[in-house]
């Protein structure tokens, strides 16, 4: 009897302490179909989450961030990297993110908005006509926002930019927190970085959006010197990752890390596979891979264009963790449409400490 009752004990001690994280590329950029529709939802979704703590990516806009702090409850803690925001009227008031921009920019740009889903002509596009001259607000601004560029001159709506596009969402207390770009002061076209938070009850996490294999062309012109491959800058990505939570006993890194192992039973295929086998030579470990194995951004989604295969890019990796369960979430359509709120889909992973 003693024991039966240790062990109900026990089981309910570990239900007690169990940690929901989860992580969710909620592509809202200007690119991916429908995003009024699909903002409105995913903050809906958001509001009512079953989540301890949450890693959004491509959540770039002011505006957005905005609307998502009023709608959560108080009790969630948001945290986002420092919004980038050009003033006018010696800094009195707030500008547009391409303020400084020439007045002939906003033509240049609708010529090379035609080359919004090829990042590496897009890229030549905008180095031609000296655009990388310009802020990092607003380049990231131009990228995000596609044929919709007039947003990033718009002197009504004076957008405010979250240039990596990361939010970290907590349901408990966050002790310290910062952001560290992958690549310090240097301009790029898709500017990557990772928050740091220590978490009480959890650990040290690490919510990142990695650099993505959008072609077979390496395209960052300021990084020529220092990457032959976006491959190469994805793994570079995972090691300074890497590097940052070996400090931690109890590190959790997870978000859209685009890298993946091939899952043949699930027709799932390998993306930038030596990042994903560096992040388990490290001892991280990824139990939706383990335990769920379904891709996290796949060719029958409605919402993903151009692209044919299925891969699991979204991971929440974890080292020194007890692991209760893994599954996919945000996969059902939006409500009287025939698409779902992102081209990814999101990831949770339960842990008890």
């Amino acid at each position: 009897m003693a024991l039966v009752l240790v062990l109900c004990m026990t089981s309910l001690w570990s239900i007690a302490q169990a940690v929901k994280i989860q992580t969710y590329n909620v592509g809202l950029i200007n690119h991916i179909d429908n995003y009024k529709i699909r903002k409105r939802n995913i903050i809906r979704e958001l509001k009512s989450g079953d989540y301890d703590v949450m890693c959004l990516q491509e959540m770039h806009y002011g505006s957005d961030l905005t609307l998502l702090k009023k709608k959560l409850d108080k009790s969630v803690y948001v945290y986002h990297p420092s919004l980038y925001q050009e003033t006018m009227l010696w800094g009195s008031i707030n500008a547009p993110p391409c303020h400084n921009a020439p007045l002939t920019t906003l033509d240049v740009l609708y010529n090379c908005a035609f080359l919004a889903n090829d990042l590496a002509a897009l890229a030549k596009c905008v180095t031609e006509r000296d655009l990388m001259t310009e802020s990092q607000g607003c380049i990231t601004c131009l990228l995000v926002s596609g044929w919709d560029v007039s947003r990033c001159f718009n002197y009504i709506a004076r957008e405010a930019i979250n240039i990596p596009g990361l939010v970290l969402l907590s349901k408990r207390k966050i002790d310290t927190m910062k952001t560290v770009e992958f690549e310090p002061g240097v301009k790029q076209i898709s500017k990557r970085a990772y928050i740091e938070a220590e978490i009480e009850g959890v650990g040290t996490v690490f919510c990142s959006h990695s650099t993505s294999n959008s072609n077979i062309e390496y395209y960052e012109p300021f990084l020529q010197d220092v990457y032959s491959s976006l491959a190469e800058q994805n793994l570079n990505d995972s090691r300074k990752l890497t590097d940052a939570a070996n400090l931690s006993d109890k590190p959790v890194i997870l978000g859209d890390l685009n890298t993946g192992p091939v899952i043949p039973a699930f027709n799932v295929s390998a993306e930038f596979e030596d990042s994903y086998n560096h992040f388990l030579s490290e001892g991280f470990s990824s139990p939706y891979v383990t335990m769920v194995q379904k891709c996290t951004f796949c060719s029958l989604n409605p919402l993903v264009k151009n692209w044919e295969t299925n891969e699991v890019l979204d991971h929440v990796l974890i080292r020194n963790h007890t692991v209760l369960s893994a599954k996919r979430l945000f996969v059902q359509n939006i409500p009287r449409k025939n698409y779902p709120m992102s081209d990814h889909y999101g990831v949770e992973v339960e842990i008890g400490n």
